[in-house]
């Protein structure tokens, strides 16, 4: 009887022990960190505005500051973006609704990140006929040209465009040949843009391997793979080139 006993009371315990390494393990809710410091090159001479181009600025409107192509306007137009590769992103979110503004005869601003599938709300906030259109393969549209509210006394409803295709889209106005800016469309949901002094961050990075890209339409793309644990903090510095 007493080994009878035992072996029962053996058998539940191996029981138990099964079943407990049987359960899939917990996910974490911690996460990693990655910042640090991108490095720009000096900036290369532009070309000359068109002289149309110069002529609507004449035209009643403030000379805006954005898009001087200073050093905090090429920082904050350097993309960050951390591109799993270890897993798969599911149920990619998508961005709020992007407004692109057209003031001053320039895109607001030189560089816009969303996620694929995001909408971009472009608005015309010159006393002047703008257009937007783009001839970037598998993203190709063209909104027309478009008045600003101001022109008819009334509000003109902003064109809503639904960003389809991954990487750079470069939209151009057709009246105004200086125009130029990019959507850059995004296949996940971690990126930031760089602050004033170089520096960036990325939070809320799942546990896993990446693609680390670095984005300056005027340079050469940067990419590092890396790999973080949760609960940890990186330090990734990048030197770009032209």
């Amino acid at each position: 009887m007493r080994y009878l006993l035992v072996a029962i009371f053996g058998t539940f315990l191996l029981g138990k022990v099964y079943a407990y390494q049987a359960q899939p393990p917990s996910a974490s809710t911690e996460t990693a960190l990655v910042s640090g410091t991108i490095t720009l090159p000096p900036a290369q001479a532009r070309s000359t505005r068109s002289l149309r181009g110069y002529a609507y600025r004449a035209r009643g409107t403030s000379d805006n500051s954005v898009n001087k192509n200073t050093m905090e306007d090429r920082f904050f137009n350097t993309i960050v973006s951390a591109h799993p590769v270890s897993y798969t992103i599911e149920n990619l979110p998508t961005s709020d609704t992007t407004r692109i503004d057209q003031k001053d005869a320039v895109f607001i601003h030189k560089v816009t990140p969303v996620t694929v599938g995001s909408t971009i709300q472009f608005v015309n906030s010159d006393p002047f006929y703008h257009n937007v259109f783009s001839l970037t393969p598998g993203a190709k549209f063209n909104i027309g040209r478009r008045p600003t509210g101001d022109i008819y006394e009334k509000e003109v409803p902003p064109t809503k465009w639904k960003v389809s295709g991954l990487g750079p889209i470069s939209i151009y106005c057709d009246i105004h040949t200086q125009m130029n800016a990019i959507i850059l469309s995004l296949d996940t949901p971690y990126f930031t843009r760089t602050k004033a002094d170089g520096t960036y961050q990325l939070t809320g990075l799942p546990a896993g391997t990446y693609e680390l890209r670095v984005y300056n339409k005027d340079l050469e793309l940067s990419i590092q793979k890396i790999t973080v644990a949760a609960g940890e903090s990186y330090t990734f510095n990048f030197s770009m080139v032209n």
